[in-house]
């Protein structure tokens, strides 16, 4: 009975790890694309600021806690003009371009071999050519985030700063 037993668990755990796997992305990101979205199209970046890229999840309590956050500190007279701030949804499967504060797109997880995600939030900003400048884990404060953004200008050193 117990060899039974231990082969009918044998069989059920080997056909359990070998199901169909899912279709895996196959979307490469397009020459000089820096970030794409779910279905592998280019997400527009600035050539002239740094950029607040933000991998969040609409199931993620931290990260709609967040927004405005980043919204509110953004606007700031110290940092206005010099960012722009692009959301990646790691659980969507679409674009949603309506607030131009926050515009959230479907991510595409060709993006996190470039920026790793270990968790949400996780933000990084950097340079319109894609140098990461800051990586920031988790949620983040108002002060944190102000913190952060002074750190990136200071790390930026590229032709011509940001105005």
């Amino acid at each position: 009975m117990k060899k039974l037993t231990f082969i009918l668990l044998f069989i059920t755990i080997f056909f359990a790890c070998n199901k169909k796997e899912e279709k895996k992305e196959n979307v490469q990101i397009p020459k000089g694309a820096i970030l794409v979205d779910k279905n592998g199209n280019p997400i527009p970046l600035p050539k002239d600021k740094l950029i607040v890229v933000n991998f969040m999840a609409y199931s993620c309590s931290s990260c709609m806690k967040e927004i405005p956050v980043l919204k509110k500190v953004l606007k700031e007279p110290e940092f206005k003009n010099k960012f722009v701030l692009i959301a990646l949804a790691i659980d969507a499967d679409k674009n949603d371009l309506s607030d131009p504060d926050f515009p959230i797109y479907a991510n595409n997880n060709v993006n996190q071999v470039r920026f790793p995600v270990p968790g949400t939030p996780t933000t990084y900003i950097i340079t319109p050519e894609g140098k990461k400048l800051v990586y920031i884990l988790g949620a983040v404060t108002e002060e944190n985030l102000r913190n952060f953004l002074r750190e990136a200008l200071k790390k930026y050193k590229g032709a011509k700063a940001p105005t």
